[in-house]
């Protein structure tokens, strides 16, 4: 074959490959329990986490767009602060299960995406874990 092809080729494959490589850094979750992060919060710094938990009854701030809450499992606490970038949910609340994604800063989940959920019958193992 032609060197200039091979040339072309190669570097069309590295182009697409650090591509692949770098967006996937940026878009990807670690999932974990609150009480996981909780434990170990030096482990999980400056990376991209998806934290569940319940939102602690009687921690809920609500700074206009803005909020502050606690997620906590198994007696393991969190403290969130929400960007109020996106809206919260509806089904947000004190003691609602909710899913926070973000990153931790200086023992704060900084987060700019939450999802609350109802209780359900399908996930009652989870539920009855709090």
């Amino acid at each position: 074959m032609n060197r200039k092809f091979l040339t072309l080729l190669f570097l069309i494959a590295i182009s697409l490959g650090g591509i692949a490589y770098f967006s996937s850094q940026e878009t990807s979750y670690l999932l974990l329990d609150a009480s996981e992060l909780a434990a170990n919060q030096t482990k999980y710094s400056e990376q991209n986490l998806r934290v569940r938990g319940f939102v602690r009854v009687g921690s809920l701030v609500r700074e206009g767009k803005k909020a502050r809450f606690d997620l906590e499992l198994n007696d393991q606490i969190i403290p969130v602060f929400f960007t109020g970038e996106t809206l919260l949910p509806d089904a947000f609340k004190e003691g609602a299960r909710a899913r926070v994604d973000g990153k931790l800063e200086k023992g704060v989940l900084v987060s700019n995406h939450v999802e609350a959920k109802c209780a359900s019958k399908y996930e009652a193992g989870y539920a009855e874990e709090k």
